[in-house]
């Protein structure tokens, strides 16, 4: 329940954030996002179950980490860093890619060690999950708001993303069967 529910009399409301609008060139990067989001919750309940589920996750997260993640990491530095004109954005992005990439590290160096430590395990859910949340609502909206020219011409990029990459791609595209009538439907 939102917060402003807690404290409103009545029943809590059924109203629902609209999704974010995001700019074409910055969709595969947010689709992934999906899958970190994932991950960030697998690990974050793995943290309280037993030995089996915990190296389960670690063991997730890390083929999730050099599929996808990793890579990720590296087209968002090489190709919205240049875009981000606040320090402030490009700072926190750089710190917490480089924590994140060192927690991933631990998780490839000794996944059993990781598995053993629930507390690291919550912290490194908690951390992706901040940081998704963060690039989306914050880093993805100043970049598209501060910069939709230069997206446009990284089009190309986000279609070599998908090429590359499964969680980029879209899960329906759209078809227009008829003016003013939009379907969709699943995407090859």
């Amino acid at each position: 329940m939102p917060l402003e529910d807690a404290n409103r009399p009545g029943p809590p409301s059924t109203e629902v954030t609209p999704p974010l609008s995001r700019h074409a060139a910055l969709q595969p990067l947010s689709r992934e996002h999906m899958g970190g989001l994932i991950q960030a919750r697998n690990l974050k309940r793995a943290a309280g179950a037993g030995p089996a589920a915990r190296r389960r996750a670690v063991d997730d997260f890390v083929r999730m980490w050099q599929t996808e993640i990793r890579e990720h990491f590296d087209d968002e530095e090489r190709l919205l860093l240049p875009l981000t004109r606040d320090p402030a954005l490009r700072g926190r992005l750089v710190a917490e890619h480089e924590a994140l990439r060192k927690l991933a590290a631990r998780c490839e160096g000794d996944p059993r060690a990781v598995a053993d430590d629930a507390a690291l395990m919550e912290r490194l859910g908690t951390l992706l999950h901040d940081h998704i949340r963060w690039e989306e609502r914050e880093y993805f909206e100043a970049v598209q708001r501060d910069h939709p020219e230069s997206l446009a011409a990284l089009l190309g990029e986000a279609g070599s993303m998908e090429a590359r990459r499964p969680g980029s791609r879209a899960r329906t595209k759209l078809r227009i069967d008829e003016p003013g009538r939009n379907t969709t439907e699943p995407t090859p």
